[in-house]
């Protein structure tokens, strides 16, 4: 193989996404990989090893040119496989092999032998079909079947050993007479390369589970050849298989096409049907800290390019991960179970990390035998528990499974439920904030998901929550679907707030509110509904009748809301100007430059772009409203 494209290989399998390692009586290929198209043209073999027609037997060790296997070839180095280590492989006429020392029992033409728990096992297919071996025979072009060993110098800088090097081994079906025995011109060259994980040599987080690859030459007279009904893909040794090469995880958009075991293909090359595409299935994660419940929800140990990030959980466990959990449970995701979420469920993926108190695995009945995980917002505040030093390491505690909650807390929790406190609650301008109020108490983690309802959304529209100041509580919603989200970890006594209610007012009439599919800390509680006498209520502000509020939506999402909005009273008509700055203080934009604001309530919006028209960038952000008499500064967050 080409320096060149070793390090192109290299460069886009570290850009791969992350997977958690599994026990290996648990290992389930298609959670170990994840399938890519790559545009690498072909690069046939040039001083390979032919491995002659003879030594392709059948199960008697019978020489077999239709369906024989050629078994024992080695790899030139070790790799890791479904949990298991391998250095040799066995290779088919019918266009797959199989990896380890043992062939399969059976060798047979028939590719739905690969969707059987039984034979074979560990099997590569690049093209799976019913193939033969052709010599030198009148009117037939004739077939080789060989491999290659090759080796470059590891380019990783924190390789271990003396000149350590990368290997690839390719298996080439050169000239083979594919699908159709009778046709001569029904040929196709393709291969199937094993190469050495970019990490494998790593000093610190060494990962030997192999990068494969599909690579696609040169076919017969097109139109004449028969593609149609081979195999393509990867299973392990249990049954749960990868045959969805034609189907890349990148473009399949659901579990279902990611797990699909029955495509096959009708062109030629597979890939895509055009020249040029390669089929590549490349790891998913540092097999060797990945963990059920980690909190790495970011899945930071493979991609931060740091290596004492990715060895050091209190580095690759951050506030972005318990941000990611609870984003993702403000989201419908359907059926009647509105917390869902968006993390993705398979095991070795973003929900598995981020179940860091281990109830979150369940099964689906239309993958019977694959474990899937959920996290929640209690997840989330474990998390926070976590990075506030007050859990040793997530999973806690060790060994697993973690018991309940309520004996895992730091202290004590004895909740009954929450209240919306009316009392309390205050009106400015249009906007009507109500606190969220705990019953019981709590020491260690909490969470709270909730589903807001208004009796007369013409009267009371809920648009989202605020937590309340240094209470260290990460609060999100969703003013679409009425659903708001809280983690948070400490000591909370009976009557402490938790966070704010906040809703648009459009009439000023009497209304209640209500929480519905209330859930605290995993458990249901029943929801509380509270009467909101707007009627009666008395406009609020701040002294002299000015009062600045939190931009909504906030943080400011800018692939879910075009702007957000900024709103606030003037106590005064008088000249005025709102500018956004960044955190060292720079202005970013000027969105009002000295401009009459009569008294009473405004809303200026701001699209998330600078003075110069440009989106600014991921982080917090301050807007301030300044007048002759009053000037008031409000933090924010953008997200892209």
């Amino acid at each position: 193989m080409k320096l060149r494209q070793r390090i192109l290989i290299v460069a886009c399998v570290i850009a791969l996404g992350a997977f958690a390692g599994v026990e290996k009586s648990q290992a389930q290929i298609w959670a170990n990989y994840d399938c890519h198209i790559v545009n690498i043209f072909f690069n046939p073999l040039a001083s390979a090893k032919l491995l002659p027609v003879s030594s392709f037997v059948d199960f008697a060790g019978n020489p077999d040119p239709d369906d024989g296997m050629y078994n024992d070839d080695p790899t030139g180095f070790s790799f890791d496989y479904n949990g298991n280590t391998y250095n040799s492989v066995n290779i088919c006429v019918n266009g797959f092999i199989t990896i380890g020392h043992r062939p399969p029992s059976v060798i047979t033409n028939d590719n739905t032998f690969l969707f059987e728990a039984n034979n074979p096992n560990n099997t590569i297919a690049p093209f799976f079909g019913d193939h033969f071996y052709r010599t030198l025979e009148a009117g037939y072009r004739p077939s080789r079947i060989q491999t290659e060993i090759d080796a470059v110098p590891d380019p990783n800088p924190n390789a271990c050993g003396i000149l350590p090097m990368l290997h690839t081994y390719t298996v080439e079906w050169k000239d083979l007479n594919i699908n159709d025995k009778t046709n001569p011109n029904s040929i196709a060259t393709f291969q199937v390369l094993i190469v050495e994980n970019p990490m494998a040599n790593d000093c610190a987080v060494p990962d030997h589970r192999a990068i494969i690859q599909f690579q696609y030459g040169s076919i017969g007279n097109v139109g004449t050849v028969v593609t149609q009904g081979a195999t393509v893909g990867i299973e392990d040794s249990t049954g749960t298989s990868h045959m969805n090469g034609l189907y890349p995880t990148s473009l399949a958009g659901g579990d279902s096409t990611r797990l699909s075991k029955t495509a096959r293909t009708s062109c030629w090359p597979p890939a895509t049907c055009l020249p040029g595409r390669a089929i590549e299935f490349g790891p998913i994660g540092v097999s060797t800290l990945n963990q059920w419940g980690d909190g790495d929800v970011t899945l930071d140990q493979i991609n931060n390019p740091n290596a004492t990030v990715r060895a050091n959980q209190n580095l690759f466990v951050t506030l972005a991960d318990a941000d990611k959990i609870l984003r993702s449970r403000t989201q419908v995701s359907g059926g009647s179970n509105l917390y869902f979420g968006t993390l993705d469920s398979v095991e070795g993926r973003e929900a598995f990390h981020g179940d860091a108190n281990h109830n979150g695995r369940y099964t689906n009945p239309n993958h019977p035998g694959f474990f899937f995980y959920r996290a929640t917002s209690y997840d989330a505040a474990y998390i926070l528990l976590y990075l506030a030093a007050k859990l040793p390491v997530l999973p806690w505690p060790d060994p697993l499974p973690a018991p309940p909650y309520k004996s895992t807390q730091v202290g004590g929790t004895n909740v009954s439920g929450v209240s919306i406190d009316v009392n309390n609650g205050r009106l400015v301008g249009n906007t009507y904030s109500v606190p969220v109020v705990l019953r019981g108490s709590v020491n260690g983690a909490l969470s709270v998901e909730a589903v807001v309802k208004s009796a007369d959304e013409s009267a009371l529209q809920f648009i989202g929550t605020r937590a309340p100041k240094g209470a260290g509580s990460m609060m999100y919603s969703n003013g679409k679907n009425g659903a708001f989200v809280l983690a948070t970890s400490g000591v909370y006594s009976d009557g402490d707030i938790l966070g704010y209610l906040e809703f648009n007012v459009g009439a000023r009439r009497t209304t209640s509110i209500e929480l519905q599919q209330v859930a605290i800390n995993d458990e249901s509680f029943a929801g509380p509904s509270t009467l909101v006498p707007l009627a009666s209520m008395d406009v609020s502000a701040s002294a002299n009748g000015f009062a600045v509020e939190q931009n909504v939506p906030n943080p400011f999402n800018m692939s879910e809301a075009q702007s957000t909005s900024i709103r606030f009273t003037m106590g005064l008509s008088e000249n005025t100007s709102v500018r956004v700055f960044d955190m060292l203080g720079h202005e970013i934009r000027s969105l009002v430059s000295n401009e009459v604001f009569t008294t009473g309530p405004h809303t200026v919006a701001w699209d998330g772009r600078n003075n110069a028209g440009s989106l600014v960038a991921n982080g917090l952000y301050y807007y301030q409203i300044t007048s002759p008499s009053f000037t008031q500064t409000v933090k924010m967050q953008v997200i892209r």
